[in-house]
């Protein structure tokens, strides 16, 4: 039974739902929580304490609660490198990517946001520091640009190379790949790559990950949601 198949199923898709939820509760929780002097370690067992909260009974990527980058860290390529959080203190001024792998009952989720700090005030969005201005308009229009364009045939690499131009018209370099499958065997995905002719509808769930760093900037920045098509419209989970 393919993914497209699956998703047909209510129940199924609601185990979905239901896992990403809990990662959105958590990362909306986890503003709470990150404050100068605070450390990428702490941050990781807070992550995994409210995913716990809030149903998660596994994670599926490396075991991990979440990847939590802080300040140059952020420009890390984890599917390259070993992940090991480290314990220096966030700065009054920075920013950070969590990204989270929760599963629940067998379903998978998956979902990254950054963080910016100026003058000491956490934000979800910055308002005046203009590489994290500039980061966080880039990752803005990726996915806007995956609104515009996607439909159940486009393939893997077709988007690829979208993103890949329009990253390059916005003066970004990508650190690591795009995006990936979602399904029920998660050491099997389809990346958004080169050669990789499967197509978004045939695939049921992917997301849009770009990690992308502004040239001559000194950090990365993350944003991702999972995506799949109901009716022939694309839909976030």
């Amino acid at each position: 039974m393919s993914n497209t198949e699956h998703l047909d199923a209510a129940d199924t898709l609601c185990g979905y739902r239901k896992v990403q939820h809990a990662a959105r509760r958590t990362l909306d929780e986890i503003v709470h929580f990150i404050a100068p002097g605070v450390s990428e370690i702490d941050l990781v067992r807070k992550c995994d304490e409210l995913q716990r909260a809030a149903g998660v009974d596994d994670y599926w990527y490396r075991a991990l609660p979440a990847l939590v980058l802080a300040g140059e860290h952020t420009c890390l390529a984890i599917s390259r490198e070993a992940y090991v959080p480290e314990s220096a203190p966030l700065k009054h001024h920075d920013v950070l990517t969590i990204d989270l792998n929760p599963a629940m009952n067998g379903y998978c989720g998956d979902l990254a946001r950054t963080y910016f700090i100026e003058d000491g005030q956490v934000r979800r969005a910055p308002h005046r520091d203009e590489e994290f201005l500039a980061g966080a308009h880039a990752q803005a229009s990726l996915h806007a640009l995956l609104r515009r364009v996607a439909t159940p045939d486009l393939r893997f690499d077709e988007l690829y190379g979208m993103v890949k131009d329009a990253a390059d018209r916005l003066e970004c370099e990508l650190l690591d790949y795009l995006g990936h499958s979602m399904q029920a065997n998660m050491s099997a995905l389809d990346f958004i790559a080169p050669k990789v002719t499967h197509t978004l509808g045939e695939v049921g769930l992917f997301t849009l990950e770009p990690q992308l760093r502004v040239k001559g900037g000194r950090h990365g920045f993350k944003h991702e949601n999972i995506y799949f098509f109901a009716g022939g419209v694309l839909h976030e989970l």
